[in-house]
């Protein structure tokens, strides 16, 4: 049976690069006093790590397409986030979806693993804002299908942004300890891992922004290899508080996947 997922990542690639000509003009009607950062224009990669909160909650529900090499997912995600003090954010990330493997390989249907993060903003320093935070990575994914890998991981990161007149750049380090696991049954040791990230969020006007992002992680089990990305996404402003978000990733190394297409709503408030 041929599979569906190129044509999938194709279509909505072309449903993104359609939201350029409507930001173009959205860019033409609105000011230059209008082309700010907003609290719902956040990245896609390192969400739980830039150096930002939301303002008091946010709820994303999103659609996640993975190609790889032998390994094909479709995934539906819930990201909730929250900022019950001020300058403390708590979020997490979980989702249910479906592999595709070749030959002998089991796939099928499950949970995937939960990651939760609390984070601590200092504050702005003028155009800068810095934060810090903890991530957690709780199995509670189906690994006999590849949806989870049946390990605990922690981490540490620390996080930058900057805003000058026309965009905002960011940054993110981190470091993880994994725990041995088991994916498709076969037993899997952890390794300490390192996480580098940058990105850049571009505004166009009123409603809409452009995001670029790189990320890193070095390898997180024994043999495996290590997690390269590069992205490009958009946000687009819906009504009061709603976001329309849609992102591109292509892998650059074998431990990610090949493509990668993201599509969600978030409602903040």
């Amino acid at each position: 049976m041929r599979n569906p997922l190129p044509a999938v990542f194709f279509s909505l690639a072309f449903a993104i690069c359609a939201c350029f000509p409507l930001a173009a003009q959205t860019q033409t009607q609105g000011d230059s006093s209008a082309r700010g950062i907003r609290e719902t224009d956040r990245l896609f990669l390192s969400f739980a790590e830039e150096a930002t909160l939301v303002d008091r909650q946010w709820w994303e529900g999103q659609v996640e397409l993975q190609d790889g090499s032998g390994f094909d997912a479709k995934i539906l995600n819930l990201v909730a986030a929250f900022q019950p003090w001020a300058q403390v954010e708590f979020g997490g990330r979980v989702g249910f979806g479906r592999t595709d493997t070749p030959g002998a390989v089991p796939d099928g249907s499950g949970a995937t693993d939960l990651d939760a993060w609390a984070k601590y903003h200092f504050g702005k320093g003028g155009a800068t804002e810095f934060a810090a935070g903890f991530l957690a990575t709780i199995p509670t994914g189906d690994d006999a299908v590849g949806l989870g890998v049946d390990a605990f991981a922690i981490g540490v990161f620390g996080s930058v942004r900057h805003q000058s007149e026309r965009y905002m750049l960011t940054g993110n380090i981190g470091a993880n300890i994994n725990g041995d696991g088991r994916v498709f049954g076969l037993n899997i040791n952890g390794e300490n891992s390192l996480t580098a990230a940058a990105g850049v969020l571009i505004p166009t006007g009123r409603r809409v922004s452009f995001v670029g992002e790189a990320r890193l992680e070095t390898e997180r089990f024994t043999g495996a290899d290590s997690d390269t990305r590069i992205l490009g996404g958009i946000n687009l402003g819906i009504g009061s508080g709603g976001v329309f978000r849609a992102a591109l990733a292509l892998g650059l190394s074998d431990g990610a996947p090949d493509g990668q297409l993201i599509a969600g709503y978030a409602a903040t408030f």
